[in-house]
């Protein structure tokens, strides 16, 4: 039987919003948890993700290494907050080492379990890819807001001259072949027919080098996914800028507005000519809300994504500590 304080406990937790008690029962039935003392390890930067938590109470300081053994706090959790999913959705590493720094209680999930969770077709395992993309969105805005922060204390969307440019018109064209897109890295794990679905829920465009896509501070009017060339996404503040990442074939980007509503936190430029899929507001919607196979892989390109942009953010922060 579950233990009925982690039940009750897991109820809480902003993650696993949306499961019904049966499911949240069956999760702390598989849930391990233990307490540690002040200063003992989760985890270390670069190792092999074996598991997340969910802290209970208690803190845990997230730093990422810089160079010369040095480190830089990049995040401090408390009760409530969960770490280590980032590796679990994107199959990489710890991107940051997780150090309690009081004594705390965590309820510990390992990968397979998540997983197993994560991969069924049912109702509760879709409100959970719904819940792991919000809660990566907003710790994403967190983190840029850091880096914007740095840059200087100019209105954010201010826009430089690139974001000022006027935008030519979409030259939308045909679908590409679909043989090329299952090459892709992101794509090739995926049910043929679902993937399908996917790749013929928008219209495809081809765009010229130097289009803004996205202003940051504004609302997005799409979803895209790079098919090929590359996306810039960059803080701009006057001739300041720090550039955030880089959306290249199969990657997606502007879906922080429809996910969460709030304004774009970067701009995204064509880096050279690309071919885009484009997916209106009304196509996220139904994607992003449903419970198809289609909306199922959908989600997953979708946290993949956020994973890898929250990754690439921590980066230029690591960056601006050694130089500070």
């Amino acid at each position: 039987m579950p233990d009925r304080d982690s039940v009750d406990f897991l109820s809480t937790v902003p993650l696993l919003e949306g499961l019904a008690e049966a499911e949240l029962a069956e999760l702390a039935r598989v849930m391990r948890r233990r307490t540690l003392a002040e200063g003992e390890l989760l985890w270390r930067e670069g190792h092999e993700a074996k598991g997340m938590v969910l802290i209970v109470d208690g803190k845990v300081s997230v730093t990422k290494t810089l160079p010369g053994d040095g480190a830089v706090e990049v995040a401090d959790l408390g009760p409530g907050e969960a770490l280590g999913e980032i590796p679990l959705v994107d199959g990489g590493q710890h991107s940051a080492t997780a150090r309690v720094t009081e004594s705390t209680t965590v309820l510990s999930l390992n990968r397979l379990d998540f997983a197993a969770l994560v991969s069924r077709r049912d109702p509760s395992a879709f409100a959970l890819k719904r819940r792991v993309a919000a809660v990566v969105a907003e710790r994403l805005r967190r983190q840029l807001g850091v880096l914007a922060g740095s840059l200087s204390e100019e209105v954010a969307g201010e826009p430089g001259p690139e974001v000022a440019r006027a935008c030519p018109e979409f030259e939308f064209t045909g679908a590409p072949n679909s043989a090329y897109v299952r090459r892709m890295a992101t794509f090739r794990d995926f049910d043929s027919l679902a993937l399908w679905g996917f790749l013929t829920a928008g219209r495809y465009a081809r765009c010229p080098r130097g289009h803004t896509l996205i202003a940051e501070g504004a609302s997005a009017a799409a979803c895209y996914l790079t098919i090929n060339g590359a996306v810039e996404k960059v803080l701009i503040r006057g001739d300041r800028r720090i550039r955030i990442g880089l959306a290249g074939p199969g990657q997606a980007f502007g879906y922080e507005s429809l996910i969460d509503g709030g304004p774009s936190p970067v701009t995204a430029i064509t880096r050279e000519r690309a071919l885009l899929l484009v997916l209106s507001v009304e196509s996220f919607e139904r994607l992003f809300h449903g419970d198809t196979d289609v909306s199922h892989v959908f989600l997953d390109v979708i946290n993949r994504n956020l994973a890898t942009s929250l990754r690439m953010a921590l980066r230029p922060q690591a960056r601006l500590a050694v130089s500070a």
